[in-house]
């Protein structure tokens, strides 16, 4: 059945806020294919420019993705960082009105040969959880602590080969809230982003396709006297985390010339 476009303004833009209408109620899911082109020019009785024109506007706010060969997809609501605030996931999923929650991947220990190419200069326990938010899955997440912080810590000691069963029941377990019980206190940190493709493993544990651009995240987290608390490795699917920065404009700024080792200003 033929339907109209009930919103006002030029046609794509109303064939736009009807499909936004259709992914802000709930009833277009991230991940879900929106209807072909060929199908909403049916549907509505428009042209495939005015298609094509509604897409874009969806593409542009962040609320669709193109796989190319494959169709337009609702995207996922990025989380949002601003560079300069250090918070978990945990914290910072909840700060924004949404729910995390996690699957534990793996945890074991490794050798100082294993983890030195991380910069951990000694044996480590390695924790995997997959993260989520709002039953989404959001992020691969990788920790590397020393052995020396893992063991003030109940939930990271291995039993038998197998993690400490209160790991495996508490889906809100917070590695950062786990510092502080046990007396640590993370301090500064130091962290890369760099885009990649993802491989099979990461595309199908955050339910995307091969092949599409994720966001990897490497952190290194420190104590106030510089001693190191974790290494993290964090994968993000290209459309779920945005990152805000500050510029500002190298004009006016003063220009320092060194001499030797005296500055000199011009």
């Amino acid at each position: 059945m033929r339907r109209t476009v009930k919103a006002t303004g030029p046609l794509y833009a109303r064939l736009a806020q009807d499909l936004k209408n259709e992914i802000q109620s709930g009833r277009l899911q991230p991940g879900d294919m929106l209807p072909s082109e060929a199908a909403l020019c049916q549907q509505y009785g428009v042209s495939r420019g005015t298609v094509v024109r509604a897409f874009d506007m969806l593409l542009r706010e962040g609320l669709a993705q193109r796989r190319q060969g494959v169709g337009t997809f609702v995207a996922r609501q990025s989380l949002h960082r601003k560079p300069g605030y250090l918070l978990s996931f945990t914290a910072g999923v909840r700060n924004q009105g949404r729910q995390p929650s996690q699957q534990f991947l793996d945890i074991a220990r490794l050798a100082r040969r294993d983890v030195i190419q991380f910069g951990c200069d000694e044996p480590a326990v390695i924790l995997e959880r997959l993260r989520l938010v709002d039953g989404i899955p959001w992020a691969i997440h990788k920790h590397i602590v020393p052995a020396s912080v893992a063991a003030q810590i109940e939930e990271l000691t291995i039993q038998a080969g197998k993690p400490h069963a209160r790991l495996l029941e508490e889906s809100n377990f917070s590695l950062f809230e786990a510092f502080a019980e046990a007396g640590f206190s993370v301090d500064h940190a130091d962290e890369i982003l760099r885009a990649r493709i993802a491989g099979e493993r990461d595309a199908g544990l955050l339910q995307m396709a091969a092949g599409e651009a994720v966001m990897q995240v490497h952190r290194k987290s420190f104590d106030a006297k510089g001693r190191l608390l974790e290494i993290t490795e964090g994968v993000y699917s290209g459309g779920s985390y945005t990152y805000e920065a500050h510029l500002v404009s190298s004009r006016g700024l003063t220009e320092v010339l060194f001499a030797g080792d005296t500055p000199r200003q011009t």
